[in-house]
């Protein structure tokens, strides 16, 4: 992929950057011993830092990959070094992973599904926006894992998304992205429309 800058370095937060960066680092560090547990997100403790798993470390892959020529020398050389060391870890483990990768996506749909009943019937949901942006990172996560993963998962997974995206869309109002603007040029809205706008208020 041939990467542009593709941000004004007024709207870029490096310090941002840096810690998505970190965290991707951290995630890969525990990748292994993540694996070898039954749990969707795994907390080793880091106050403040997101639980491990295999959504949040691809989402964070696909975004710095995508921005790496706002990085310096040493982070891109840093995310080049994590990347190889997660590529090393899911080969060495690959029925763990694939175990992983399965129970992820099952949880992050029925999360998400969840969120969307909750929405359809509440006022005062409908009305979070502030809520909203940070729910919408589970769609994201779906979106990295369907991506990486699609064609080895049950067929019916594509289906059962596309359903629940119809569900969000028939009350939907469009608009601005979301999220901090640095991450907008990996974001664009044909494909991650659901960070262009608001779920209608009811």
């Amino acid at each position: 992929m041939s990467i542009q800058r593709v941000a004004q370095p007024e709207t870029v937060d490096h310090k941002a950057l840096a810690h998505d960066l970190s965290i991707l680092e951290d995630m890969v560090a525990h990748m292994g011993g993540y694996l070898m547990t039954e749990a969707t997100r795994w907390d080793v403790g880091k106050s403040g830092e997101p639980p491990i798993t295999i959504g949040g470390y691809l989402m964070r892959r696909r975004r710095l990959g995508y921005l790496s020529d706002l990085l310096d020398e040493d982070e891109r050389h840093r995310l080049a070094v994590a990347n190889a060391d997660y590529d090393g870890v899911i080969a060495r483990q690959t029925v763990r992973f694939e175990a992983r990768v399965m129970a992820e996506i099952g949880a992050r749909m029925r999360e998400w599904a969840e969120y969307l009943r909750d929405l359809a019937v509440s006022k005062r949901l409908s009305a979070d926006r502030a809520h909203y942006v940070w729910k919408s990172d589970t769609r994201v996560v779906i979106g990295e894992l369907l991506d990486a993963f699609g064609p080895t998962l049950p067929g019916h997974i594509t289906d059962d998304v596309a359903m629940l995206d119809r569900r969000l869309q028939a009350h939907w109002e469009p608009g601005a992205f979301i999220w901090a603007a640095m991450w907008q040029p990996a974001y664009p809205a044909e494909r991650f429309w659901w960070l262009y706008g608001y779920p209608a208020a009811r």
